[in-house]
Protein backbone atom coordinates (compact mmCIF):
# COMPACT_ATOMS: atom_id res chain seq x y z
CA UNK A 1 0.00 0.00 0.00
CA UNK A 2 1.24 3.54 -0.75
CA UNK A 3 2.33 5.32 2.31
CA UNK A 4 1.00 8.59 3.38
CA UNK A 5 0.73 10.83 6.38
CA UNK A 6 -1.72 9.55 9.36
CA UNK A 7 -4.46 10.82 9.42
CA UNK A 8 -8.27 10.47 11.04
CA UNK A 9 -10.94 8.24 10.00
CA UNK A 10 -12.85 11.80 9.45
CA UNK A 11 -11.05 12.94 7.01
CA UNK A 12 -10.48 9.61 5.39
CA UNK A 13 -13.67 7.79 5.28
CA UNK A 14 -16.58 10.55 5.55
CA UNK A 15 -18.43 11.81 2.44
CA UNK A 16 -16.80 15.41 1.41
CA UNK A 17 -17.71 17.65 -1.38
CA UNK A 18 -15.66 18.90 -4.33
CA UNK A 19 -15.93 22.64 -4.30
CA UNK A 20 -12.95 23.75 -5.27
CA UNK A 21 -12.97 25.31 -8.90
CA UNK A 22 -11.12 23.66 -11.93
CA UNK A 23 -8.49 26.07 -11.61
CA UNK A 24 -7.94 26.00 -8.49
CA UNK A 25 -8.00 22.14 -8.64
CA UNK A 26 -5.64 21.87 -11.82
CA UNK A 27 -2.95 24.72 -10.68
CA UNK A 28 -2.48 22.47 -7.21
CA UNK A 29 -1.96 19.16 -9.35
CA UNK A 30 -0.19 21.17 -12.02
CA UNK A 31 2.66 21.76 -8.46
CA UNK A 32 2.02 18.81 -7.00
CA UNK A 33 3.12 17.08 -10.40
CA UNK A 34 6.40 19.40 -10.50
CA UNK A 35 7.03 18.57 -7.18
CA UNK A 36 7.03 14.50 -7.74
CA UNK A 37 9.20 14.91 -11.05
CA UNK A 38 11.90 16.67 -9.08
CA UNK A 39 11.59 14.39 -5.60
CA UNK A 40 11.95 10.75 -4.96
CA UNK A 41 8.54 8.90 -5.70
CA UNK A 42 8.08 5.69 -4.19
CA UNK A 43 4.61 5.30 -4.03
CA UNK A 44 2.21 4.22 -6.48
CA UNK A 45 -0.87 6.86 -5.82
CA UNK A 46 1.85 9.80 -6.56
CA UNK A 47 2.37 8.60 -9.88
CA UNK A 48 -1.27 8.42 -10.64
CA UNK A 49 -1.94 11.63 -9.58
CA UNK A 50 0.48 12.50 -12.61
CA UNK A 51 -2.69 10.92 -15.03
CA UNK A 52 -5.07 12.53 -12.54
CA UNK A 53 -6.94 10.79 -9.91
CA UNK A 54 -10.40 12.58 -9.22
CA UNK A 55 -10.93 13.80 -13.14
CA UNK A 56 -13.38 12.95 -16.26
CA UNK A 57 -11.58 9.39 -16.96
CA UNK A 58 -11.98 8.19 -13.03
CA UNK A 59 -15.49 9.24 -12.89
CA UNK A 60 -17.02 7.45 -16.37
CA UNK A 61 -14.58 4.45 -14.84
CA UNK A 62 -16.41 4.26 -11.46
CA UNK A 63 -19.86 5.08 -13.15
CA UNK A 64 -19.09 1.91 -16.21
CA UNK A 65 -18.10 -0.19 -13.47
CA UNK A 66 -20.95 0.79 -10.89
CA UNK A 67 -23.28 -0.34 -14.02
CA UNK A 68 -21.55 -3.74 -13.51
CA UNK A 69 -22.24 -3.80 -9.94
CA UNK A 70 -26.04 -4.05 -10.64
CA UNK A 71 -26.43 -7.44 -11.62
CA UNK A 72 -23.91 -9.11 -8.59
CA UNK A 73 -27.02 -7.80 -6.50
CA UNK A 74 -30.15 -8.82 -9.25
CA UNK A 75 -28.29 -12.69 -9.51
CA UNK A 76 -28.01 -12.79 -5.69
CA UNK A 77 -31.26 -12.01 -4.43
CA UNK A 78 -33.85 -13.19 -7.64
CA UNK A 79 -34.19 -16.36 -5.94
CA UNK A 80 -37.11 -15.05 -4.23
CA UNK A 81 -39.40 -14.53 -7.72
CA UNK A 82 -37.46 -17.81 -9.15
CA UNK A 83 -38.22 -20.46 -6.60
CA UNK A 84 -41.61 -18.36 -5.55
CA UNK A 85 -43.90 -21.36 -4.15
CA UNK A 86 -47.60 -21.13 -5.13
CA UNK A 87 -50.47 -22.94 -3.37
CA UNK A 88 -49.88 -27.06 -4.22
CA UNK A 89 -51.64 -29.74 -3.10
CA UNK A 90 -51.04 -33.52 -3.20
CA UNK A 91 -51.94 -35.04 -6.94
CA UNK A 92 -54.06 -37.79 -7.38
CA UNK A 93 -54.47 -39.48 -10.36
CA UNK A 94 -57.79 -41.44 -9.94
CA UNK A 95 -59.09 -38.05 -9.48
CA UNK A 96 -57.46 -36.59 -12.13
CA UNK A 97 -58.10 -39.30 -14.89
CA UNK A 98 -61.91 -38.70 -14.02
CA UNK A 99 -61.76 -35.35 -15.12
CA UNK A 100 -62.26 -33.61 -11.11
CA UNK A 101 -61.45 -29.75 -11.28
CA UNK A 102 -58.60 -28.66 -9.02
CA UNK A 103 -61.23 -27.10 -6.77
CA UNK A 104 -63.06 -30.26 -6.44
CA UNK A 105 -59.83 -32.40 -5.42
CA UNK A 106 -59.08 -29.25 -2.94
CA UNK A 107 -62.45 -29.85 -1.54
CA UNK A 108 -62.84 -33.43 -1.47
CA UNK A 109 -58.77 -35.06 -0.54
CA UNK A 110 -57.06 -32.68 1.01
CA UNK A 111 -56.96 -31.62 4.35
CA UNK A 112 -56.66 -27.82 6.04
CA UNK A 113 -54.21 -26.27 8.84
CA UNK A 114 -55.85 -24.90 11.91
CA UNK A 115 -55.08 -21.75 10.44
CA UNK A 116 -56.99 -22.63 7.46
CA UNK A 117 -54.95 -22.55 4.78
CA UNK A 118 -53.84 -25.88 2.68
CA UNK A 119 -51.80 -28.77 4.02
CA UNK A 120 -50.44 -29.50 0.72
CA UNK A 121 -48.13 -32.51 2.09
CA UNK A 122 -51.13 -34.66 3.23
CA UNK A 123 -54.46 -36.33 1.11
CA UNK A 124 -56.96 -37.93 3.56
CA UNK A 125 -57.10 -41.72 3.15
CA UNK A 126 -59.82 -42.32 1.16
CA UNK A 127 -60.03 -45.18 -1.86
CA UNK A 128 -60.23 -42.76 -4.85
CA UNK A 129 -60.41 -45.41 -7.74
CA UNK A 130 -64.02 -45.63 -6.07
CA UNK A 131 -64.10 -41.91 -5.34
CA UNK A 132 -63.54 -41.44 -8.77
CA UNK A 133 -66.65 -43.85 -10.06
CA UNK A 134 -68.93 -42.27 -7.82
CA UNK A 135 -68.30 -38.65 -9.09
CA UNK A 136 -67.54 -35.51 -6.99
CA UNK A 137 -71.31 -35.20 -5.99
CA UNK A 138 -72.02 -39.16 -4.87
CA UNK A 139 -68.02 -38.79 -3.32
CA UNK A 140 -69.18 -35.93 -0.60
CA UNK A 141 -71.99 -37.72 0.59
CA UNK A 142 -70.96 -40.97 1.27
CA UNK A 143 -67.32 -40.41 2.86
CA UNK A 144 -68.09 -43.27 4.71
CA UNK A 145 -68.43 -45.22 1.99
CA UNK A 146 -65.13 -44.48 0.33
CA UNK A 147 -62.99 -44.03 3.29
CA UNK A 148 -60.35 -46.78 3.55
CA UNK A 149 -61.16 -49.40 6.46
CA UNK A 150 -57.26 -50.19 7.09
CA UNK A 151 -56.80 -46.74 8.31
CA UNK A 152 -58.56 -43.37 9.15
CA UNK A 153 -57.12 -40.10 8.70
CA UNK A 154 -54.85 -38.15 6.61
CA UNK A 155 -51.76 -39.58 4.66
CA UNK A 156 -48.39 -38.35 2.39
CA UNK A 157 -48.38 -38.10 -0.84
CA UNK A 158 -45.48 -38.22 -3.53
CA UNK A 159 -46.54 -35.63 -6.27
CA UNK A 160 -47.97 -32.23 -6.12
CA UNK A 161 -50.06 -30.39 -8.03
CA UNK A 162 -49.42 -26.23 -8.69
CA UNK A 163 -51.81 -23.63 -8.54
CA UNK A 164 -49.91 -21.97 -11.93
CA UNK A 165 -52.48 -18.09 -11.82
CA UNK A 166 -49.34 -15.75 -11.39
CA UNK A 167 -46.65 -18.13 -12.52
CA UNK A 168 -46.54 -20.77 -15.45
CA UNK A 169 -43.11 -22.48 -13.64
CA UNK A 170 -40.90 -21.59 -11.03
CA UNK A 171 -37.82 -23.58 -9.16
CA UNK A 172 -40.46 -25.30 -6.64
CA UNK A 173 -43.16 -26.38 -9.51
CA UNK A 174 -40.54 -27.54 -11.62
CA UNK A 175 -38.50 -29.69 -8.91
CA UNK A 176 -41.29 -30.33 -6.90
CA UNK A 177 -39.65 -28.81 -4.04
CA UNK A 178 -42.29 -28.58 -1.29
CA UNK A 179 -42.56 -31.05 1.73
CA UNK A 180 -39.84 -33.29 2.56
CA UNK A 181 -37.96 -31.96 -0.49
CA UNK A 182 -38.07 -28.50 1.21
CA UNK A 183 -34.45 -28.14 2.40
CA UNK A 184 -33.43 -28.89 -1.21
CA UNK A 185 -35.28 -25.56 -2.45
CA UNK A 186 -33.20 -23.67 0.69
CA UNK A 187 -29.75 -25.11 -0.21
CA UNK A 188 -30.72 -23.71 -3.65
CA UNK A 189 -30.36 -20.03 -1.78
CA UNK A 190 -27.84 -20.81 0.71
CA UNK A 191 -25.22 -21.86 -1.86
CA UNK A 192 -25.32 -18.48 -2.99
CA UNK A 193 -23.55 -17.96 0.52
CA UNK A 194 -21.35 -20.46 0.06
CA UNK A 195 -19.73 -19.60 -3.18
CA UNK A 196 -19.32 -16.00 -2.27
CA UNK A 197 -17.33 -17.50 1.41
CA UNK A 198 -14.75 -19.75 -0.82
CA UNK A 199 -14.30 -16.70 -3.42
CA UNK A 200 -13.16 -14.70 -0.68
CA UNK A 201 -10.35 -17.05 0.23
CA UNK A 202 -9.84 -17.17 -3.62
CA UNK A 203 -9.70 -13.32 -5.21
CA UNK A 204 -6.28 -12.47 -3.58
CA UNK A 205 -4.39 -15.24 -4.83
CA UNK A 206 -6.07 -15.12 -8.08
CA UNK A 207 -5.91 -11.61 -8.92
CA UNK A 208 -2.20 -10.96 -7.76
CA UNK A 209 -1.07 -14.38 -9.78
CA UNK A 210 -2.18 -13.15 -13.18
CA UNK A 211 -3.71 -9.78 -12.61
CA UNK A 212 -7.32 -8.10 -12.25
CA UNK A 213 -8.19 -7.95 -16.01
CA UNK A 214 -7.66 -11.35 -16.61
CA UNK A 215 -9.35 -12.36 -13.52
CA UNK A 216 -12.46 -10.23 -14.07
CA UNK A 217 -12.76 -11.54 -18.16
CA UNK A 218 -12.31 -15.10 -17.50
CA UNK A 219 -14.76 -15.30 -14.89
CA UNK A 220 -17.21 -13.63 -16.63
CA UNK A 221 -17.20 -15.89 -19.19
CA UNK A 222 -17.88 -18.75 -16.39
CA UNK A 223 -20.61 -16.75 -15.46
CA UNK A 224 -22.11 -16.92 -18.35
CA UNK A 225 -21.26 -20.37 -18.78
CA UNK A 226 -22.74 -21.50 -15.59
CA UNK A 227 -25.81 -19.60 -15.52
CA UNK A 228 -27.14 -20.89 -18.55
CA UNK A 229 -25.92 -24.80 -17.69
CA UNK A 230 -28.18 -23.59 -14.21
CA UNK A 231 -30.87 -22.72 -16.73
CA UNK A 232 -30.75 -25.75 -18.48
CA UNK A 233 -30.49 -27.70 -15.43
CA UNK A 234 -32.04 -31.03 -15.17
CA UNK A 235 -32.36 -31.77 -11.75
CA UNK A 236 -32.32 -29.60 -8.70
CA UNK A 237 -28.77 -31.53 -7.65
CA UNK A 238 -27.33 -30.00 -11.33
CA UNK A 239 -28.84 -26.54 -10.53
CA UNK A 240 -27.41 -26.51 -6.73
CA UNK A 241 -23.80 -26.95 -8.10
CA UNK A 242 -24.00 -24.73 -10.83
CA UNK A 243 -25.42 -21.64 -8.51
CA UNK A 244 -22.48 -22.46 -6.31
CA UNK A 245 -19.71 -22.24 -9.24
CA UNK A 246 -21.56 -19.15 -10.33
CA UNK A 247 -21.91 -17.85 -7.09
CA UNK A 248 -18.23 -18.42 -6.52
CA UNK A 249 -16.90 -16.49 -9.97
CA UNK A 250 -19.76 -13.51 -9.44
CA UNK A 251 -18.26 -13.04 -5.82
CA UNK A 252 -14.38 -12.90 -7.48
CA UNK A 253 -15.64 -10.09 -10.06
CA UNK A 254 -17.29 -7.77 -7.46
CA UNK A 255 -14.18 -7.66 -5.50
CA UNK A 256 -12.16 -7.51 -8.27
CA UNK A 257 -13.79 -4.76 -9.29
CA UNK A 258 -14.06 -2.83 -6.05
CA UNK A 259 -10.62 -3.18 -5.09
CA UNK A 260 -9.51 -1.86 -8.82
CA UNK A 261 -11.87 1.20 -8.95
CA UNK A 262 -10.56 2.18 -5.06
CA UNK A 263 -7.00 1.52 -6.63
CA UNK A 264 -7.22 3.87 -9.37
CA UNK A 265 -9.31 7.13 -7.26
CA UNK A 266 -8.06 9.44 -4.95
CA UNK A 267 -8.41 9.27 -1.75
CA UNK A 268 -11.10 11.94 -2.17
CA UNK A 269 -12.55 10.55 -4.82
CA UNK A 270 -12.22 7.40 -3.02
CA UNK A 271 -14.40 8.34 -0.01
CA UNK A 272 -16.78 9.87 -2.16
CA UNK A 273 -17.45 6.05 -3.97
CA UNK A 274 -17.75 4.58 -0.78
CA UNK A 275 -20.45 6.39 0.04
CA UNK A 276 -22.40 5.73 -2.79
CA UNK A 277 -21.48 2.07 -3.71
CA UNK A 278 -25.24 0.68 -1.90
CA UNK A 279 -26.91 2.92 -5.03
CA UNK A 280 -25.93 0.45 -7.37
CA UNK A 281 -26.91 -2.36 -5.32
CA UNK A 282 -30.15 -0.46 -4.46
CA UNK A 283 -31.30 -0.53 -8.58
CA UNK A 284 -30.64 -3.84 -8.60
CA UNK A 285 -33.04 -4.73 -5.92
CA UNK A 286 -35.58 -2.41 -7.74
CA UNK A 287 -35.15 -4.26 -11.20
CA UNK A 288 -35.71 -7.21 -9.87
CA UNK A 289 -39.00 -7.12 -8.61
CA UNK A 290 -39.29 -5.31 -12.74
CA UNK A 291 -38.21 -8.07 -14.51
CA UNK A 292 -40.24 -10.78 -12.31
CA UNK A 293 -43.24 -8.88 -12.85
CA UNK A 294 -42.84 -8.88 -16.31
CA UNK A 295 -41.21 -12.53 -16.73
CA UNK A 296 -43.03 -15.62 -15.11
CA UNK A 297 -41.13 -18.37 -15.82
CA UNK A 298 -38.48 -19.30 -14.31
CA UNK A 299 -35.93 -20.29 -17.24
CA UNK A 300 -36.75 -17.08 -18.89
CA UNK A 301 -36.85 -15.16 -16.26
CA UNK A 302 -33.07 -16.34 -14.96
CA UNK A 303 -31.85 -15.64 -18.39
CA UNK A 304 -33.52 -11.98 -18.08
CA UNK A 305 -31.42 -11.65 -14.65
CA UNK A 306 -28.69 -13.16 -16.28
CA UNK A 307 -28.69 -10.44 -18.89
CA UNK A 308 -28.27 -7.63 -16.75
CA UNK A 309 -24.66 -8.92 -16.99
CA UNK A 310 -24.44 -8.10 -20.55
CA UNK A 311 -22.37 -4.49 -19.80
CA UNK A 312 -19.31 -6.84 -19.35
CA UNK A 313 -19.29 -7.06 -22.99
CA UNK A 314 -17.75 -3.59 -22.81
CA UNK A 315 -15.55 -4.65 -20.31
CA UNK A 316 -12.90 -6.52 -23.23
CA UNK A 317 -12.00 -3.08 -24.76
CA UNK A 318 -12.70 -0.80 -21.49
CA UNK A 319 -11.33 -2.95 -18.37
CA UNK A 320 -7.50 -2.16 -17.42
CA UNK A 321 -5.19 -3.17 -15.96
CA UNK A 322 -4.33 -2.52 -12.57
CA UNK A 323 -1.56 -0.19 -13.45
CA UNK A 324 -0.44 -1.52 -9.81
CA UNK A 325 0.12 -4.34 -10.73
CA UNK A 326 1.85 -4.15 -13.74
CA UNK A 327 4.58 -2.11 -12.14
CA UNK A 328 5.22 -5.03 -9.45
CA UNK A 329 5.56 -7.40 -12.09
CA UNK A 330 7.82 -5.34 -14.07
CA UNK A 331 5.49 -4.37 -16.87
CA UNK A 332 6.41 -0.68 -17.27
CA UNK A 333 5.66 -0.17 -20.89
CA UNK A 334 2.29 -1.30 -20.15
CA UNK A 335 1.22 0.65 -16.92
CA UNK A 336 2.82 4.15 -19.05
CA UNK A 337 0.72 3.09 -21.52
CA UNK A 338 -2.11 2.99 -19.69
CA UNK A 339 -1.01 5.91 -17.27
CA UNK A 340 -0.66 8.13 -20.97
CA UNK A 341 -4.60 6.85 -22.04
CA UNK A 342 -5.78 8.56 -18.55
CA UNK A 343 -3.43 11.72 -19.19
CA UNK A 344 -5.24 12.19 -22.24
CA UNK A 345 -8.63 11.51 -21.36
CA UNK A 346 -7.73 14.08 -18.08
CA UNK A 347 -5.60 16.50 -20.41
CA UNK A 348 -2.97 15.92 -18.42
CA UNK A 349 0.75 16.24 -19.57
CA UNK A 350 3.02 13.41 -18.32
CA UNK A 351 6.77 13.73 -17.84
CA UNK A 352 9.17 11.64 -20.03
CA UNK A 353 8.45 7.41 -20.36
CA UNK A 354 11.97 7.49 -19.32
CA UNK A 355 11.02 9.52 -15.64
CA UNK A 356 8.13 7.40 -15.50
CA UNK A 357 10.00 4.38 -15.76
CA UNK A 358 12.01 5.70 -12.73
CA UNK A 359 9.74 6.30 -10.83
CA UNK A 360 7.87 2.99 -11.29
CA UNK A 361 11.10 1.19 -10.47
CA UNK A 362 11.72 2.75 -7.36
CA UNK A 363 8.01 1.64 -6.33
CA UNK A 364 9.21 -1.96 -7.24
CA UNK A 365 11.93 -2.02 -5.33
CA UNK A 366 10.05 -0.29 -2.39
CA UNK A 367 7.20 -2.92 -2.75
CA UNK A 368 9.73 -5.99 -2.67
CA UNK A 369 11.81 -4.83 0.35
CA UNK A 370 8.66 -5.05 2.39
CA UNK A 371 7.31 -7.71 1.57
CA UNK A 372 11.06 -9.48 2.31
CA UNK A 373 10.73 -7.78 5.85
CA UNK A 374 7.05 -9.77 6.03
CA UNK A 375 8.74 -13.71 6.40
CA UNK A 376 6.91 -16.63 6.17
CA UNK A 377 3.35 -15.73 5.33
CA UNK A 378 2.30 -18.08 7.74
CA UNK A 379 4.37 -17.17 10.76
CA UNK A 380 2.75 -13.97 9.45
CA UNK A 381 -0.79 -15.15 9.77
CA UNK A 382 -0.50 -16.56 13.08
CA UNK A 383 1.39 -13.14 14.80
CA UNK A 384 -1.40 -11.01 13.24
CA UNK A 385 -3.64 -13.91 14.72
CA UNK A 386 -1.82 -13.39 18.29
CA UNK A 387 -2.17 -9.97 18.09
CA UNK A 388 -5.72 -9.64 17.37
CA UNK A 389 -6.56 -11.47 20.37
CA UNK A 390 -3.79 -10.42 22.35
CA UNK A 391 -5.31 -8.61 25.25
CA UNK A 392 -8.87 -8.91 27.34
CA UNK A 393 -9.82 -5.71 25.58
CA UNK A 394 -9.20 -6.77 21.72
CA UNK A 395 -10.75 -10.38 23.07
CA UNK A 396 -13.80 -8.53 24.22
CA UNK A 397 -14.33 -6.27 21.13
CA UNK A 398 -13.31 -8.84 18.42
CA UNK A 399 -15.95 -11.09 19.74
CA UNK A 400 -18.53 -8.72 19.80
CA UNK A 401 -17.91 -7.25 16.36
CA UNK A 402 -17.66 -11.18 15.25
CA UNK A 403 -20.72 -11.64 16.51
CA UNK A 404 -22.59 -8.17 15.48
CA UNK A 405 -21.19 -8.93 11.95
CA UNK A 406 -23.28 -12.71 11.57
CA UNK A 407 -26.39 -10.98 13.21
CA UNK A 408 -26.40 -7.95 10.66
CA UNK A 409 -25.96 -10.26 7.61
CA UNK A 410 -28.08 -12.92 9.10
CA UNK A 411 -30.78 -10.52 9.66
CA UNK A 412 -29.95 -8.22 6.59
CA UNK A 413 -30.96 -11.31 4.59
CA UNK A 414 -33.77 -12.39 6.32
CA UNK A 415 -35.71 -9.34 6.30
CA UNK A 416 -34.60 -8.63 2.77
CA UNK A 417 -36.80 -12.45 1.38
CA UNK A 418 -39.14 -11.82 4.39
CA UNK A 419 -42.48 -10.67 2.41
CA UNK A 420 -43.25 -14.49 2.31
CA UNK A 421 -43.81 -14.70 5.92
CA UNK A 422 -45.65 -11.22 5.90
CA UNK A 423 -48.19 -12.31 3.50
CA UNK A 424 -47.23 -8.94 1.71
CA UNK A 425 -46.59 -8.56 -2.33
CA UNK A 426 -43.48 -9.71 -3.05
CA UNK A 427 -42.72 -7.30 -6.04
CA UNK A 428 -43.22 -4.11 -3.90
CA UNK A 429 -41.63 -5.13 -0.80
CA UNK A 430 -38.29 -6.01 -3.39
CA UNK A 431 -38.73 -2.45 -4.59
CA UNK A 432 -39.23 -0.39 -1.60
CA UNK A 433 -36.78 -2.44 -0.04
CA UNK A 434 -34.52 -0.99 -2.77
CA UNK A 435 -35.29 2.49 -2.17
CA UNK A 436 -34.51 1.73 1.69
CA UNK A 437 -31.74 0.71 0.26
CA UNK A 438 -31.16 3.97 -1.40
CA UNK A 439 -32.19 6.13 1.32
CA UNK A 440 -28.97 4.76 3.10
CA UNK A 441 -26.44 6.23 0.79
CA UNK A 442 -27.56 9.89 1.79
CA UNK A 443 -29.40 9.59 5.30
CA UNK A 444 -26.49 7.54 6.93
CA UNK A 445 -23.56 9.75 6.60
CA UNK A 446 -24.39 12.97 8.18
CA UNK A 447 -25.69 11.05 10.67
CA UNK A 448 -22.40 9.26 11.40
CA UNK A 449 -20.73 12.47 11.02
CA UNK A 450 -22.92 14.54 13.60
CA UNK A 451 -23.55 11.35 16.22
CA UNK A 452 -20.40 8.86 15.47
CA UNK A 453 -19.98 5.38 14.66
CA UNK A 454 -21.17 3.78 17.82
CA UNK A 455 -24.42 5.70 18.08
CA UNK A 456 -25.17 5.23 14.53
CA UNK A 457 -24.50 1.36 14.97
CA UNK A 458 -26.20 0.91 18.10
CA UNK A 459 -29.20 2.80 16.89
CA UNK A 460 -29.60 1.30 13.79
CA UNK A 461 -29.63 -2.38 15.76
CA UNK A 462 -32.03 -1.05 17.92
CA UNK A 463 -34.16 0.44 15.34
CA UNK A 464 -34.51 -2.32 13.20
CA UNK A 465 -35.16 -4.56 16.50
CA UNK A 466 -37.60 -2.67 17.43
CA UNK A 467 -39.73 -2.33 14.23
CA UNK A 468 -39.21 -6.38 13.77
CA UNK A 469 -40.53 -7.28 17.39
CA UNK A 470 -43.47 -4.30 17.03
CA UNK A 471 -44.34 -6.02 13.82
CA UNK A 472 -45.56 -8.92 15.81
CA UNK A 473 -48.19 -6.43 17.47
CA UNK A 474 -50.21 -5.91 14.36
CA UNK A 475 -50.01 -9.42 13.23
CA UNK A 476 -53.19 -9.26 11.26
CA UNK A 477 -52.23 -5.89 9.41
CA UNK A 478 -50.61 -6.41 6.69
CA UNK A 479 -49.84 -2.95 5.44
CA UNK A 480 -48.38 -1.96 8.72
CA UNK A 481 -46.39 -5.63 9.01
CA UNK A 482 -44.81 -4.64 5.62
CA UNK A 483 -44.04 -0.74 6.72
CA UNK A 484 -42.06 -1.99 9.96
CA UNK A 485 -40.42 -4.22 8.32
CA UNK A 486 -38.97 -1.98 5.29
CA UNK A 487 -37.87 0.51 8.03
CA UNK A 488 -35.93 -2.61 9.94
CA UNK A 489 -34.79 -3.26 6.66
CA UNK A 490 -33.82 1.04 6.47
CA UNK A 491 -32.16 -0.04 10.05
CA UNK A 492 -30.09 -3.40 9.28
CA UNK A 493 -28.62 -1.88 5.65
CA UNK A 494 -27.19 1.05 7.99
CA UNK A 495 -25.27 -1.45 10.23
CA UNK A 496 -23.98 -2.83 7.25
CA UNK A 497 -22.45 0.21 6.60
CA UNK A 498 -21.12 1.16 9.83
CA UNK A 499 -19.59 -1.97 10.91
CA UNK A 500 -17.08 -1.68 8.02
CA UNK A 501 -15.89 1.33 9.57
CA UNK A 502 -15.88 0.05 13.17
CA UNK A 503 -14.18 -3.02 12.39
CA UNK A 504 -11.10 -1.29 10.33
CA UNK A 505 -11.05 1.49 12.81
CA UNK A 506 -10.68 -0.30 16.28
CA UNK A 507 -7.66 -2.17 14.78
CA UNK A 508 -4.34 -1.85 14.38
CA UNK A 509 -3.11 -1.91 11.02
CA UNK A 510 -1.34 -5.02 10.88
CA UNK A 511 -4.27 -7.04 11.96
CA UNK A 512 -7.08 -4.46 10.50
CA UNK A 513 -7.08 -6.72 7.00
CA UNK A 514 -7.47 -9.97 8.96
CA UNK A 515 -10.32 -8.55 11.22
CA UNK A 516 -12.32 -7.76 8.33
CA UNK A 517 -11.03 -11.18 6.52
CA UNK A 518 -12.41 -13.19 9.83
CA UNK A 519 -15.51 -10.99 10.08
CA UNK A 520 -16.42 -11.14 6.67
CA UNK A 521 -16.09 -15.24 6.77
CA UNK A 522 -18.39 -15.05 9.90
CA UNK A 523 -20.97 -12.51 8.06
CA UNK A 524 -21.25 -14.88 5.64
CA UNK A 525 -22.17 -17.76 7.81
CA UNK A 526 -24.77 -15.63 9.08
CA UNK A 527 -25.79 -15.20 5.27
CA UNK A 528 -25.90 -19.15 4.64
CA UNK A 529 -28.04 -19.50 7.98
CA UNK A 530 -30.78 -17.07 7.12
CA UNK A 531 -32.65 -18.63 4.12
CA UNK A 532 -33.49 -21.94 6.42
CA UNK A 533 -34.96 -20.00 9.32
CA UNK A 534 -37.12 -17.44 6.91
CA UNK A 535 -38.19 -20.72 4.27
CA UNK A 536 -38.30 -24.09 7.12
CA UNK A 537 -38.97 -22.44 10.36
CA UNK A 538 -41.46 -19.50 8.88
CA UNK A 539 -43.26 -21.87 7.45
CA UNK A 540 -44.27 -23.60 10.48
CA UNK A 541 -44.11 -20.73 12.56
CA UNK A 542 -44.45 -17.48 10.15
CA UNK A 543 -43.98 -14.89 13.56
CA UNK A 544 -40.91 -16.59 14.20
CA UNK A 545 -38.00 -15.21 12.02
CA UNK A 546 -39.55 -11.82 12.98
CA UNK A 547 -38.57 -12.62 16.80
CA UNK A 548 -35.01 -14.62 16.07
CA UNK A 549 -34.17 -11.53 13.88
CA UNK A 550 -35.58 -8.79 16.39
CA UNK A 551 -33.95 -10.04 18.96
CA UNK A 552 -30.55 -10.79 17.95
CA UNK A 553 -30.46 -7.71 16.96
CA UNK A 554 -31.20 -6.10 20.27
CA UNK A 555 -28.34 -7.61 21.51
CA UNK A 556 -26.25 -6.90 18.79
CA UNK A 557 -27.61 -3.03 19.40
CA UNK A 558 -26.74 -2.83 23.13
CA UNK A 559 -23.30 -5.01 23.12
CA UNK A 560 -22.35 -2.12 20.36
CA UNK A 561 -22.26 0.28 23.35
CA UNK A 562 -19.03 -1.54 24.71
CA UNK A 563 -17.09 -0.74 21.49
CA UNK A 564 -15.05 2.77 21.67
CA UNK A 565 -16.01 5.43 19.69
CA UNK A 566 -13.90 5.84 16.72
CA UNK A 567 -15.16 8.94 15.53
CA UNK A 568 -12.69 11.73 15.21
CA UNK A 569 -9.52 9.31 16.04
CA UNK A 570 -6.41 8.30 14.68
CA UNK A 571 -6.35 5.22 13.13
CA UNK A 572 -4.25 2.97 15.44
CA UNK A 573 -1.21 1.65 15.04
CA UNK A 574 0.15 -0.06 18.60
CA UNK A 575 -1.59 -2.04 21.18
CA UNK A 576 -1.80 1.04 23.96
CA UNK A 577 -3.20 2.92 20.61
CA UNK A 578 -6.45 0.28 20.35
CA UNK A 579 -6.56 0.25 24.01
CA UNK A 580 -7.13 3.76 24.81
CA UNK A 581 -9.16 4.27 21.36
CA UNK A 582 -11.95 6.82 21.99
CA UNK A 583 -10.17 8.53 25.00
CA UNK A 584 -9.00 12.02 25.33
CA UNK A 585 -5.36 11.05 24.63
CA UNK A 586 -5.96 9.68 21.63
CA UNK A 587 -8.41 12.10 20.19
CA UNK A 588 -5.92 14.17 17.33
CA UNK A 589 -6.92 16.10 15.29
CA UNK A 590 -10.59 15.94 15.51
CA UNK A 591 -13.43 17.15 13.23
CA UNK A 592 -15.69 19.37 15.14
CA UNK A 593 -19.01 19.06 13.73
CA UNK A 594 -21.05 22.31 13.36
Amino acid sequence: MASKEKTTPEEEMECETFERSPESHMMEESAEKTELVAGDTTTFEEVLSLAGTNSFWNHGFACLLFIGTIAPTVMGLSYQFLGTTPEYWCHIQELCDANWTSQEIIDFAIPRKVDGNLDGCLRWNYNYTLAATLGYEAAKENLAFVANDTAHGAMSCAARDFNLTQYSSTLVTEYDLVCDRRALYTTTISVFQAGALVASFLVGYVTDRIGKRPTVLICYAFIAFSGVAATFSSSVEMYIVCQFFLSIFRMVVALAEYVLILELSSSKLRTYLSCMFNIPFAIGQMLISLIAYYVREWRYMYLAFLSTYSVAITYFWLLPESPRWLILRGRYKDAINFLKTVARWNRRTLPSDEGLMEMMKRINIKDTEENNKGGNPLRLFLDQLRQLFETKIKIVRSLILFFCWFTITFVYYGVTLISINLGSNEYWYMFFGGLAELSVCFVLWPLIHYFGRRLCMAGSLLLCAACLLGSLGVEGAILWKTALALLGKFGISSAFVVVYLLTAEINTTKTRTLAVGISNTVARLGGITAPYINDILGDAYPVAPRLIFGILSCIAGFLTFLLPETRGTALPETKTDVETIGSNTQKKGRSQAP
